[in-house]
């Protein structure tokens, strides 16, 4: 399974391009952020 990335510009939870930029707004790799564990990721409060 690929690594999910949280982009710092559009928000989006996203698997990179081949050249590590973002999918969805296409911010460089540098404004990516690894998400380490999927429940870190998840806000309780909201359902």
């Amino acid at each position: 399974m690929a690594d999910k990335y949280r982009c710092k510009i559009c928000g989006q939870v996203v698997t990179p391009l081949p050249d590590g930029s973002c999918p969805i707004c296409g911010a460089p790799a540098e404004m990516l952020v690894l998400i380490q564990d999927k429940d870190d990721d998840v806000d309780p409060t909201k359902k």
